[in-house]
């Protein structure tokens, strides 16, 4: 298996690794500790640290199940209407929104809205204030797949309202209520007309202003929803390909292979893909670009964050590179594969020069010299400790290696991987225990 200088579908699919992929890596891992000096930020610490392991744990299943759930969403297959999902829609989609609303809206009420500010400006932030609540509540109604603007705009009145009383101003409150309320009633067909034939750039950008920002927050929105859901659905199944995918994200995916706002979409739909997108891009119109902009910075952008986000956090989880799945069963088709992959594969030889590395590192923290400077930064139990895993998992590593070199008898070989998977995990969770109590 050699390594491309970049990515291709081919590649992808194989697991080859490629240069530039590794290269993010490093810039990756380098830009985020820059930040971190720079800004002065724990939040840049712990954000990606704690979504990197949800991220890993995407299977082929939870991938099939959240494409076939979010097809279902855009062919209008799971809509939530008065009449035909009574509960969801009264009991749990229209109070959620009615809450977050009301609740996201006060706050800014009470940033932008005080009662001491002239005439003029209070009219201004009244209208941004709006136009957010509008937004908010409109972005939420489409992820949940919601049917009825109106409702939409009620809810808008109702939070703004709610909020701006809480600032002493209520009667500008009641008037921009009433007025957020009309433009949402209006929204709905001035969105048909969008989405329909246009007569001219003014219409379009109005429809974008009122409906099209909304809306493409709430495809987001129902994207990050149902990857959330697929993934929690196949807990095991994500467990086991959690080693793939940490060595996918590292060495085999880069900037040429291209996100998707929902993984496996492309199998059921060509809908919010990139050529799409590309389409709406080269489409004439100054705003049609602007839209196509606006999309690519929502639907693909977290994409791509979230990914170098991943390769950020190799100095912290690279423990997991010695994660490898033990086939279950007996079958001679995949055991027989896996054991040449033990063998001969390209990640068990780059494991097995990590471990003399580690193995020898372990010796050389045992020098007199060495051994008091490591015990001033960690505690000397702890320390033990993760000198006791680092050998252990090296040593196993290069006791697969010989099991597998020899044309004999292999079994027990899984237990190995096993025993090295439990030893990387103590590991890992030892440099995790460290580096948030010290």
């Amino acid at each position: 298996m050699a390594t491309r200088l970049f990515s291709s579908p081919e590649s992808v699919a194989q697991g080859e690794p490629s240069w530039l992929a590794i290269l993010e890596t490093v810039w990756a891992m380098l830009l985020f500790w820059g930040m971190v000096w720079f800004a002065d930020g724990q939040r840049l610490v712990w954000m990606p640290l704690w979504i990197a392991p949800f991220l890993l744990l995407r299977s082929p299943e939870s991938t099939m199940q959240g494409a076939r759930w979010f097809a279902a969403y855009l062919a209008d297959k799971s809509q939530i209407t008065p009449t035909g999902t009574p509960i969801r829609y009264w009991a749990i989609l229209l109070p959620l929104i009615v809450g977050v609303t009301s609740f996201c809206t006060a706050l800014l009420t009470d940033h932008f809205l005080p009662p001491q500010q002239s005439d003029l400006a209070l009219f201004g932030y009244a209208t941004l204030v709006g136009m957010l609540a509008l937004w908010m509540a409109m972005a939420m109604a489409v992820a949940g797949a919601m049917v009825g603007s109106v409702v939409v705009a009620l809810t808008v009145a109702f939070s703004l309202a709610l909020g701006a009383a809480r600032s002493g101003v209520a009667e500008i409150a009641f008037a921009w209520a009433l007025v957020v309320t009309l433009v949402g009633i209006v929204a709905a067909p001035v969105a048909l007309m969008w989405m329909g034939s246009v007569a001219g750039e003014g219409t379009l950008a109005i429809a974008i202003l009122l409906a099209g920002i909304p809306w493409i927050l709430g495809v987001w929105l129902r994207s990050l929803g149902v990857r959330l859901v697929a993934t929690l659905s196949h807990p095991w199944c994500g467990l086991l390909a959690l080693p793939d995918n940490w060595r996918r994200v590292l060495w085999v995916l880069d900037s040429r292979h291209p996100p998707e706002l929902v993984p496996g979409l492309s199998r059921w739909t060509r809908s919010f893909s990139l050529v799409e997108i590309r389409g709406i891009l080269r489409a004439p119109g100054m705003v049609r670009k602007l839209f196509g902009l606006l999309a690519f910075g929502c639907f693909f952008l977290p994409a791509i964050l979230y990914r170098w986000s991943l390769k950020s956090t190799v100095w912290l989880y690279w423990p997991l590179l010695f994660l490898e799945t033990v086939p279950r069963g007996r079958d001679a088709a995949r055991l027989e594969p896996w054991r040449a992959s033990l063998r001969q594969g390209r990640w068990e030889r780059w494991r097995r020069w990590l471990s003399v590395f580690m193995v020898g590192l372990f010796f050389f923290s045992l020098f007199p010299p060495i051994s008091p400077i490591l015990g001033r930064v960690v505690p000397v139990g702890l320390l033990a400790a993760w000198q006791g895993c680092a050998l252990a998992v090296g040593l196993l590593t290069l006791g697969v290696y010989g099991i597998t070199r020899r044309a004999g008898d292999m079994r027990g070989l899984g237990g190995l991987v096993w025993l090295r998977n439990g030893g990387a995990v103590g590991f890992l969770g030892l440099t995790v225990y460290g580096f948030f109590l010290y």
